[in-house]
């Protein structure tokens, strides 16, 4: 199984005997980097899923939900978490209670009109490069040799010349 597809299964488990299975792969192919940004966006992200089902979660509740080591290590990501504006919550250091709260943005002010614009603008100019670069790619020869699954040599009269293939 991939990795993309026990990631999508949401177990931190899973995902570490994954990992653990293939990390002669992922460190041979330089993708053990990668494949740790994997990891901590799969505790994030079930972290945020309870943020959707839970007002308030004890701290040990959270790391049995999520598959961490314990409170400690749910505490340094939900901190992390509010750090980063990646949810919106208090935590309670005296019973080890986390308090989720709804995004306190409206989306309403000049301010924020011109933020979201901003992000826009740069959306549509990473799709435009995105277009760009799968044009390229696209009339790439050797990417239209690979994709169409033949090779110069398996063509009968053909031969290469200068990177150009010649038909006779």
């Amino acid at each position: 199984m991939t990795l993309a597809a026990v990631y999508a299964h949401n177990s931190l488990a899973e995902l570490r005997s994954t990992i653990t299975e293939h990390t002669d792969v992922f460190n041979r192919d330089n993708n053990m980097g990668l494949v740790k940004q994997c990891l901590t966006s799969l505790i994030k992200k079930n972290i945020q899923r309870l943020t959707k089902t839970f007002l308030t979660l004890s701290l040990a509740d959270m790391a049995n939900r999520v598959q961490l080591s314990g409170p400690k290590e749910a505490e340094q990501y939900v901190l992390h978490m509010i750090e980063d504006g990646e949810i919106f919550a208090t935590i309670n250091q005296k019973d080890g209670m986390v308090r989720f709260h709804d995004n306190p943005e409206k989306y309403n002010s000049p301010n924020m009109l011109l933020e979201v614009d901003k992000e826009m603008q740069l959306c549509i100019q990473l799709d435009a490069k995105l277009r760009e670069m799968d044009r390229e790619i696209a009339v790439n020869p050797q990417f239209v040799q690979k994709s169409s699954g033949t090779h110069e040599d398996d063509l009968p009269g053909t031969s290469t010349s200068a990177g150009k293939i010649q038909v006779y």
